[in-house]
């Protein structure tokens, strides 16, 4: 056995101090492996088939909450009909997409003020596609903003459909 330690008579403390540039290296390779925890899982779920059926998926329940039942049976003319009626959605939605954007950048009282410009212009979008048809513009380039809502709906809707047939 060997022979008992000595306690110490005194304490000594070394501190080692990063400058700026150390200081802002250190945040930026630490704001990289962040990203990099959060992307790679997202990246693997989208390579995937399985991925890509539930992310196109979940998008398309998302759409289908501001279109009819049986939106891909309809005609233009029936979807302008449709439209017509919809002011509440478009605000409504962009209500949603507003909130979500306001949120990211600005916290709660960001997502407040995102929830109110997006369904100030989500009814904007409306009134404005109504104007611009009554003024002889064609219904197809006066409902562009509906007209991404429906097309990116089939567009889902298509991709399921081959992702289920593979």
């Amino acid at each position: 056995m060997g022979m008992p330690k000595v306690k110490p008579d005194n304490v000594v403390r070394h501190e080692l101090v990063l400058g700026r540039s150390e200081r802002e290296l250190l945040d930026t390779l630490t704001t990289a492996y962040t990203v990099n925890r959060v992307v790679t899982p997202i990246t693997s779920l989208l390579s995937s088939t399985a991925g890509l059926l539930l992310v196109a998926g979940l998008g398309l329940a998302y759409l289908e909450k501001y279109l009819p039942e049986y939106w891909p049976d309809m005609n233009d003319q029936q979807l302008g009909d449709w439209f017509e009626t919809e002011n509440i959605v478009l605000g409504t939605a962009g209500f949603g997409i507003g909130g979500i954007i306001g949120a990211f950048f600005g916290g709660p009282i960001g997502a407040g003020l995102g929830a109110t410009v997006g369904a100030v212009t989500g009814t904007m979008a409306q009134e404005g596609a109504e104007e611009a048809q009554a003024a002889g513009i064609p219904r197809i380039m006066s409902y562009s903003t509906f007209g991404q809502i429906v097309g990116s709906a089939r567009l889902l809707k298509k991709t399921i459909d081959e992702l289920q047939n593979q």
